[in-house]
C-alpha cells in the first residue's frame, strides 16, 4: 500500500497551489457576491472580548450589532440588523449553533399587494440575553426578547419573547419547560424506567 505524502513542505504547496487556482477564487467570489457579503459588516459590529466567528458568519449592518464577550457563532449563521434602526443585542456568552438566522426586519406585507421585494420594512430591535443557547436552524424575528438563560430547540422559529431560563421549540416557538425543572423535581429519570 502506497503512503500518502503528509510532510509539512507538500502540505504547504497544496495550500499555496489552491490560493492561486482561478476557479477557486471564482467559487469563493460567487458566494460572497450571492451573500453581498464584504466583511464590512463584521468590521463595524461593536464585539466583546473572546467572541468565537465562524468564517462563513454575516453580519449585516453591523454599526446596529452588539456582540457579549465569550459568545459563539456557528457556521453559516446569519445577524442582520434593519436597514435604519432595527438593532440586535446579544449578551454576553450566547451560543449560537449552525444556520441561525436572526433578522431585525421583515417586509410589511400589509402594506399592499405589489413584490413583496418593493413593501416598506418593519424594523423593531431584537435582545437575546446572557447564556443563552440557540440550537441549529433557529430563526429569531424582528421585536423578539430572549431572556437570560432561554435555550431554544434546533429548528423553532421564535416569533414572541422567551422568558429567562425557559426551554423553547417548535414553530412557532413555545415554553417547553424551565431550566432545572428536571433536577428540581428529582432526577429525571422516572423510578420505571431506573428498574427496567
Amino acid at each position: 500500500m502506497a503512503k500518502k505524502s503528509t510532510s509539512k513542505l507538500a502540505r504547504a504547496k497544496q495550500a499555496l497551489r489552491s490560493l492561486f487556482t482561478p476557479s477557486s477564487w471564482l467559487r469563493y467570489g460567487k458566494i460572497a457576491n450571492f451573500f453581498g457579503y464584504d466583511g464590512a459588516g463584521i468590521q463595524v459590529a461593536q464585539l466583546g472580548r473572546g467572541v468565537a466567528l465562524s468564517p462563513t458568519v454575516s453580519i449585516r449592518n453591523g454599526e446596529r450589532v452588539q456582540i457579549g464577550d465569550g459568545c459563539h457563532l456557528g457556521q453559516w449563521t446569519s445577524i442582520w440588523a434593519g436597514d435604519s434602526h432595527g438593532r440586535i443585542v446579544i449578551g454576553d456568552h450566547a451560543l449560537l449553533a449552525p444556520h441561525v438566522f436572526i433578522t431585525a426586519s421583515d417586509y410589511d406585507f400589509d402594506a399592499g399587494d405589489g413584490p413583496v421585494m418593493d413593501l416598506p420594512k418593519r424594523e423593531a430591535d431584537i435582545y437575546i440575553g446572557a447564556n443563552t443557547w440557540l440550537g441549529a436552524n433557529v430563526v429569531v424575528v424582528a421585536g423578539v426578547s430572549i431572556g437570560d438563560g432561554a435555550i431554544v430547540a434546533a429548528g423553532s422559529v421564535v416569533t414572541r419573547d422567551v422568558p429567562p431560563g425557559a426551554v423553547v421549540g417548535g414553530v412557532p416557538a413555545r415554553v417547553i419547560r424551565q431550566r432545572g425543572a428536571a433536577e428540581a423535581s428529582g432526577s429525571g429519570v422516572s423510578e420505571k424506567s431506573a428498574n427496567e
